[in-house]
């Protein structure tokens, strides 16, 4: 079980990128812009063994995972720093994550409704320039070879794509994520430091599916 505040509920879009990793036991995995990293530690459930560092500008979310990881029925190996995007070339060596998931906000300055809270606000919405920023520092920490996830809104695909070459990162999977029939609500994309596989994208699928599915597979 994940331990969270009843003030801040696990959302749909921290489940599904937390489901959608798959690491081997041993692995060091960064959420960067972790927030009270609910999603390191409900994906710590499905990949044992890991060594998982959240990262945030915010220091009260970051103090919050740390009671939430002292309160999981099998013990975490998450470790929190605090630190901004900017300055994580400086905090961290190069190339030593072999994973590293990423929910940016998804609203940009000036287009998405402030919020009277600081901290929410800050976790719904940042400059023309915060994806680029995220996608650069995750590329700073993966080895080569090693696993990029993201969610996020299907209108920032071309920023997340143009981002991740730049940084060396190639896109290997684009998973849309919405009701049949409709336009995606979501997507998910996974990438590999260093590689030249091909793109794939693969059929939409219902959020709830997604998770489910994902929840099964590790129990086999």
């Amino acid at each position: 079980m994940v331990h969270q505040d009843p003030g801040a509920p696990v959302t749909t879009d921290t489940l599904l990128l937390a489901s959608a990793l798959r690491a081997a036991p041993g692995s060091v995995i960064v959420d960067l812009g972790c927030g009270s990293g609910a999603a390191a530690l409900y994906s710590s459930t499905l990949n044992p063994g890991c060594r998982w560092i959240g990262v945030d500008i915010r220091y009260d979310p970051l103090k919050l995972m740390t009671v939430s990881r002292d309160l999981q029925s099998t013990p975490v190996d998450i470790s929190a720093v605090c630190c901004s995007l900017e300055t994580v070339p400086l905090a961290f060596s190069e190339c030593f994550a072999d994973a590293v998931i990423l929910n940016p906000p998804y609203g940009r300055t000036g287009s998405v409704r402030r919020s009277p809270r600081a901290e929410r606000d800050m976790s719904r919405r940042g400059s023309g320039l915060l994806l680029y920023q995220f996608i650069r520092g995750a590329a700073h920490l993966l080895v080569r070879g090693g696993k990029f996830l993201i969610i996020n809104r299907p209108s920032s695909l071309p920023e997340i794509m143009l981002g991740c070459r730049a940084s060396g990162i190639n896109p290997v999977e684009i998973q849309p994520v919405g009701s049949p029939g409709k336009p995606a609500e979501l997507i998910i994309i996974k990438g590999r430091k260093g590689s030249r596989e091909e793109l794939s994208i693969l059929p939409q699928a219902e959020a709830e599916s997604l998770i489910r599915s994902a929840t099964s597979s590790s129990r086999r």
